[in-house]
C-alpha cells in the first residue's frame, strides 16, 4: 500500500518538504526559501526514507527566509481555533495513558513508602515496594517519551495538513495520533534519560555546595542558601535545555534523524536562529509553567496549545508546509 504522503528535497535550499499525494497541486512552495518546487506524486520517497537519501538533506544550511514570530503566532491561533477539539481530546487520551501506567502507580508507591515505618504498617511489603518502584522506574521514561511524542506529532500533523484534516473523522485522527513507531519512542527515551542524568548531576552539585556552605555559616542558613542556589540553577538549566533541545524533540518525533544527529541539528538551528527560538521557548515556558500551577489538568490544556507555535517554527526553519502549494498554470492562462 502506497503512503499518501512523501518527502522531497528542495533543489534550491535543500530543505525537506512533505507533500500529500491527494493534493490537486503540482507545485509546492518551499517554506524555507519560498521557491517553487515541482513534485511527482508517484515518488517512492516516504517520511522515513528521504532522511538519509542524500547528504544534501542538511537542516543547518542558511535558508533565504528568516521565519517571523508574528506569522508563526497567527498561524498557531488559526490552527488552534480549527483543531482545538482534536488537540484537547488527544492530550487527554495520552495523559490518561501516562496516569494509568505511571502517575497512579507512583502515587500508590509513595503512600506505601510513607506508611512503611509506621506502627500500623502498610498494605504493601518492603519487597513489593522495591519491585513496584523498579518497574515504575523502568517504564517512567518510555511512557513519558510516548506522551510527548504523541502531542508533538499531532501538532506537526495539524500544522502541515490542517486543511485536509478538517474533512477527516476526529476519532480516526486521535487513533492515528496515538500510534507511534517504537523506534521513535526509544530515541525520545534516550533524550529524556540524558536530561534526567544532567538534572541528577546538577542536584548533586547543589548538595555538595550546601555541604561546603555549612562549614562557613550556620547550618540553617547554609540549607536556605543552598536550596535557593539549586532552585535557580535548575530553572536556568531547564530553560537552557528547552532552548537547545526543543528542535531535537521535533526532529526525533518527525522521524528525521537519530538521537545524536537530532541533538546536533537542534542545537545548531537554535543557535543560528537565536532570536526566534528564544522567543518561542519563552512562550512555551510561560504557558507550561502556568499549566503546572493549575496542577495536572492545567498541563493537559496548556501543553498542546504551547506546542503549536513550536511545530510551526520547526517547519518554517526546516521545510515547507503542505498547505503552501499551488497549481501550475499554462502560458495561455498567464
Amino acid at each position: 500500500m502506497t503512503t499518501t504522503r512523501f518527502r522531497t528535497i528542495c533543489p534550491h535550499c535543500h530543505a525537506v518538504l512533505e507533500i500529500d499525494r491527494r493534493s490537486s497541486s503540482t507545485v509546492a512552495i518551499c517554506g524555507a526559501c519560498d521557491a517553487d518546487v515541482e513534485f511527482d506524486r508517484s515518488s517512492q520517497n516516504t517520511p522515513a526514507t528521504v532522511n538519509h537519501s542524500s547528504p544534501q538533506d542538511s537542516v543547518l544550511r542558511s535558508f533565504a527566509i528568516e521565519p517571523a514570530l508574528d506569522g508563526i503566532l497567527v498561524k498557531a491561533i488559526v490552527c488552534l481555533r480549527e483543531h482545538w477539539s482534536v488537540l484537547l481530546l488527544t492530550s487527554v487520551a495520552a495523559n490518561l495513558i501516562w496516569f494509568v501506567l505511571i502517575g497512579w502507580p507512583i502515587t500508590m508507591l509513595r503512600e506505601g513508602w510513607s506508611q512503611l515505618g509506621r506502627e500500623d504498617g502498610g498494605s504493601l511489603s518492603l519487597g513489593s515496594l522495591v519491585r513496584g518502584s523498579a518497574i515504575a522506574g523502568i517504564f517512567l521514561f518510555p511512557v513519558s517519551a510516548y506522551t510527548l511524542v504523541v502531542l508533538v506529532r499531532l501538532s506537526l500533523e495539524i500544522t502541515r495538513y490542517g486543511a485536509t484534516l478538517r474533512t477527516e473523522n476526529k476519532p480516526s485522527q486521535i487513533i492515528n495520533a496515538l500510534r507511534v513507531p517504537f523506534s521513535i519512542i526509544m530515541r525520545m527515551t534516550g533524550l529524556l534519560l540524558f536530561v534526567a542524568i544532567l538534572f541528577a548531576f546538577t542536584s548533586f552539585i547543589g548538595l555538595i555546595a550546601t555541604v561546603c556552605l555549612s562549614f562557613v555559616m550556620d547550618q540553617q542558613t547554609a540549607v536556605w542558601v543552598g536550596t535557593l542556589f539549586l532552585g535557580v540553577l535548575l530553572v536556568g538549566i531547564l530553560f537552557l535545555l528547552q532552548w537547545l533541545l526543543w528542535l531535537t524533540v521535533f526532529f526525533i518525533s518527525d522521524g528525521r534523524a537519530d538521537l545524536i544527529t537530532a541533538m546536533q541539528w537542534g542545537a545548531g538551528l537554535s543557535m543560528r536562529h537565536r532570536k526566534l527560538t528564544v522567543s518561542l521557548v519563552t512562550i512555551y515556558f510561560v504557558l507550561a509553567t502556568a499549566g503546572s500551577m493549575l496542577f495536572y489538568v492545567g498541563q493537559i490544556l496548556t501543553t498542546p496549545i504551547a506546542t503549536l507555535p513550536l511545530a510551526i517554527g520547526y517547519l518554517r526553519m526546516t521545510g515547507g508546509e503542505y498547505e503552501r502549494t499551488k497549481t501550475l498554470t499554462s502560458p495561455e492562462d498567464s
